[in-house]
């Protein structure tokens, strides 16, 4: 349907018109059709696989690439992990995957259980990393104070994410998030992690992780990759 009418206080001075649904089939609420397969079915692309470049460091040129990968954006292979349907991803049915631990410099937070991990959420539509509230207020207590003045982000540690045996580095220059203050024209950082009350132990791999990989989610074999991203100019 056409929306004529907006919510003054969420898009007034929102840099989006909304939110398009981009999970599998089982997410969908009345098993309505979901964009990508409908994409597929109308032979406007061949594979029920899209992938996101986002681009850091204030730069612009984030792309959404429909049916496929774009080797412009990434170097290397891609490590693809599986998608999860049990525990809580068997409820909430989306491109959800298993860390088996996350890793402040060397050391391991012991946040992922020994069954389950980190039950993990692959999502573009949150600006943090998020996770269930006592295992992220103490990965925040380890990492340190972030300061305002962004003076100390090059000496902070590298928080490594590990799926499905393989480790990701997250460096602080990608969840430390660094903004112009309007009236000074200075940069001001804050940390791009937050604990979260969701009922269960869920985490989010939001944009601080997503501007690190490039990533594609392929509904066909239902997984989700990850390659070095390319620093796109």
């Amino acid at each position: 349907g056409e929306v004529t009418t907006e919510a003054a206080d969420v898009f007034g001075q929102a840099p989006f018109d909304g939110i398009i649904g981009m999970g599998p089939a089982a997410a969908a609420v009345d098993k309505v059709p979901m964009p990508m397969q409908m994409l597929v079915d109308q032979k406007k692309i061949e594979h029920n696989i899209f992938a996101y470049y986002l681009a850091s460091g204030g730069k612009t040129g984030s792309t959404l690439t429909l049916g496929g990968t774009d080797s412009s954006f990434y170097t290397g292979d891609f490590t693809y992990i599986p998608i999860i349907t049990y525990g809580y991803a068997k409820k909430i049915r989306d491109w959800m995957i298993s860390a088996s631990d996350i890793k402040i410099g060397d050391t391991s937070t012991k946040a992922c259980g020994w069954f389950l991990g980190c039950q993990s959420l692959v999502y573009t539509g949150t600006s943090v990393i998020a996770g269930e509230m006592a295992a992220m207020n103490k990965i925040i207590a380890q990492i340190g104070n972030v300061a305002e003045d962004c003076s100390n982000v090059t000496s902070l540690p590298t928080v490594t994410f590990n799926f499905g045996g393989h480790d990701f580095p997250l460096e602080p220059e990608f969840y430390v998030l660094r903004v112009k203050d309007p009236a000074s024209g200075k940069d001001q950082c804050k940390l791009g992690m937050q604990g979260m009350n969701a009922g269960a132990p869920l985490w989010i791999l939001g944009d601080p992780f997503l501007r690190k990989y490039y990533t594609v989610w392929d509904a066909e074999q239902n997984r989700v990759g990850f390659a070095d991203r390319k620093s796109v100019v």
